[in-house]
Formats: structure tokens, C-alpha cells, sequence
């Protein structure tokens, strides 16, 4: 039992009567007396230091509203604190108290404004102005979404499962409270795709393997969001199918020679396809076409004869002009003994071109009949 009673309250906290366990009094900072004969007194004590508070409801009607903020929000409703001018609390659904006794210095020695202020946010909107860094890690991911898309890139915008927009290259946001909303960024910028070792077998039965190249971008964003879920994958079968078509319609031998034209007819085939699902092939080529080693080491042997055969019929062509050319001169100088003494000279003049002494060798008795005459 307690006749008088003495409370002190300090700067930052408050204290509640209790009177029979009945919420009775509130008590701001100072020396408080108290006179309940033959009652039961107990004081509860709460601090004010933050902001939130999770007071008993019961003790509420006490507190004045210049002391403490009361919000009740719903169920797609939401609101952010600020402590000091800085984001402090995110609010969800639910009732939510603040306490608003702390002051902002003033001047005058004037009360300043409450340190505590809270700003209901509209998330019944679909767009949203992105959060500043401060604000957005406060956020949960169940409440709120945002997508950055650079140059080249565009976002999709769903909404409870249904594509509702693609936006231009920028920042973007949207509130996921009353509705499932996903951002999804997609680059259109040029990529490339390669099938590497892909087997096929010629018309002939030759087995080989094939390297292909595609360049390729999205030229249609909302088809490829509709009808493709992996459209690399799609992109990529295309390229295969088409190689295995376009090969089995051909002997080794053609689709060597019409190399360029087989790849003509790749790309067309696989543009085709690829527009399906909005993608744009650029440019598609073949890179590589690998034989076996038996028939790489058999294609060099024919090659090799070829050329051989190519290279006798040269030499026996020049052979036969050769022989021609000899046989005309001959008929030449046959009909002309002129003509054949002047090849005569010009033979020896030829040799006499080459010879720096001249010995003669004179056998026995041929002296005296040497006569050496100067010229």
C-alpha cells in the first residue's frame, strides 16, 4: 500500500501511472508527487530515445498527440520514417507508434519541429520514381522492384504474369505491393553463336564435322519475351538442323566447291526460324569443314594425282609446241641453203665468242704445207 510517492522522469522517458493495474497517469521528464491511499501504484517506465515504440494499447489513450504518432496502415498501404531528416523504418501493414517528443533546434529558444516525421507513400501506382540509395536498402524486395537497362537494352515489364510494357533504356521501378510486377532487362545488342564439331554425313555417306558461326540480335523484344523462353537454345538448334539438311543434299565433292552457296542457304533457312522467335541473324558463315583423317589423307591423294595429271598435260602440250617449232624451221631451211649457211656463221661466231687461245695439233708431214697468212 503506498500513501505519496515521489517519481523522477528523465529527459528521454516517459513513465505511466498504474492504479490497481489500471493506466492512470502519463509522466513527462521532471519530479512528479503522488497520492493514491490504499491503492495499488505501480510506474512503468518507457524510453524515447527511438522513434518506434510497441506501447500497450491499453496505455495509448494517455499519451497526448503531441507526443506520439499513431499510424494504422492496411494492407496495401505503406509509409517511411524519417529520423532527423534521414530514412530510419520502413512501415508495413499494421498499427505502427512513434514517439514525436524529441525537437529539432529551433530558433528563439522557440520548440523546434518534431525529429520524427513520417511520409505515407502511394504504392497503388504501378510506376515508381526510383528510391535514392538511402531509402532503397529500408525497402523490403516484397514491396518494391527496380531494373537499370543501359544503351542497347530494353526492360520487359510484367504484370501478375503478363507482359505490360517494354521501356526504354534507363532506370525503372514499380511497387510490388498490390501486384506481382518483374522487371527483366534484354540486351539488342549484336551477339554471336557457334556450333562447334557438329557431325553430318554427305550424300555419299562421307562423315565430316562443321563449325559455324551466327551473329545475331533481338530485332523483336516482345515476341522474344512471348514465344521464346531460351532463344539462344532455339537459335542454336536452327543452326543444326539446317547444317544436317543442307549437307544430306550433297556429296563431299559439291559441298566443297559450293562452299559459299551451301552458307548462302544456311542463312536463309536459319534467318527464317530465328525471325520466328524475334531474333535477326546478321551474318552466319561456315568456318571450318573437318574430314576424318583416312579421308583427309585420300582427298590429299587425289588432289595430288590431279595436279600430277594437270602438270604432264602441260609438259606434253609445251613438248608438242617445242617439236612444232622444229619441225617448221627444219622445212625452212631445207627450202633455203642460204638460210643454212647463216646459221653456219652465226654458230661459229657463237663459238669464236668462247675461245681465248686456239692450239693446233699437226700431225707428221703437214708442215710444209702449213701457210699462215695475216689478215
Amino acid at each position: 500500500m503506498s500513501f505519496f510517492m515521489r517519481v523522477d522522469v528523465g529527459q528521454h522517458e516517459r513513465a505511466f501511472v498504474l492504479v490497481d493495474e489500471q493506466p492512470t497517469r502519463y509522466l513527462t521528464p521532471g519530479r512528479h508527487r503522488l497520492t493514491y491511499p490504499f491503492k495499488s501504484v505501480r510506474i512503468v517506465r518507457v524510453a524515447t530515445g527511438m522513434p518506434l515504440t510497441d506501447l500497450d494499447t491499453a496505455l495509448l489513450p494517455l499519451v497526448p498527440e503531441s507526443d506520439l504518432q499513431v499510424i494504422t496502415l492496411g494492407a496495401d498501404d505503406r509509409a517511411l520514417v524519417f529520423h532527423r531528416g534521414r530514412p530510419y523504418k520502413w512501415l508495413g501493414r499494421g498499427q505502427h507508434a512513434l514517439w514525436t517528443v524529441e525537437r529539432l533546434p529551433a530558433r528563439d529558444r522557440e520548440p523546434g519541429a518534431p525529429a520524427v516525421s513520417v511520409e505515407r507513400i502511394d504504392t497503388l501506382r504501378l510506376e515508381a520514381e526510383p528510391l535514392r540509395d538511402d531509402i532503397r536498402p529500408l525497402v523490403p524486395a516484397s514491396d518494391y522492384t527496380e531494373a537499370t537497362a543501359t544503351e542497347g537494352c530494353v526492360v520487359l515489364r510484367y504484370v501478375d504474369g503478363a507482359l505490360d510494357a517494354v521501356l526504354p533504356a534507363g532506370r525503372h521501378a514499380a511497387w510490388t505491393v498490390s501486384r506481382k510486377v518483374q522487371l527483366a532487362v534484354i540486351d539488342l545488342r549484336e551477339r554471336l553463336l557457334h556450333v562447334t564439331g557438329q557431325e553430318v554425313m554427305t550424300k555419299d555417306r562421307v562423315t565430316l564435322r562443321l563449325n559455324l558461326s551466327a551473329a545475331f540480335r533481338v530485332a523483336d523484344a516482345r515476341r522474344l519475351a512471348v514465344v521464346a523462353r531460351t532463344p539462344d537454345d532455339i537459335l542454336y538448334l536452327a543452326m543444326q538442323l539446317a547444317a544436317r539438311e543442307a549437307v544430306a543434299a550433297r556429296t563431299l565433292d559439291e559441298l566443297l566447291a559450293a562452299r559459299d552457296e551451301v552458307a548462302a542457304v544456311l542463312h536463309t533457312q536459319v534467318a527464317e526460324r530465328a525471325a520466328a522467335v524475334g531474333l535477326e541473324v546478321l551474318r552466319f558463315g561456315i568456318k571450318d569443314v573437318v574430314l576424318p583423317g583416312d579421308m583427309k589423307e585420300l582427298l590429299n591423294r587425289v588432289i595430288q594425282a590431279q595436279k600430277e595429271a594437270e602438270a604432264n598435260v602441260i609438259m606434253r602440250r609445251e613438248e608438242t609446241a617445242a617439236t612444232r617449232s622444229l619441225a617448221q624451221t627444219a622445212k625452212v631451211l631445207a627450202e633455203n641453203p642460204l638460210m643454212v649457211r647463216l646459221k653456219e656463221l652465226e654458230a661459229y661466231k657463237d663459238l669464236a665468242a668462247k675461245v681465248g687461245q686456239v692450239h693446233l695439233v699437226l700431225g707428221e708431214g703437214a708442215m710444209p704445207t702449213l701457210q699462215l697468212k695475216q689478215g
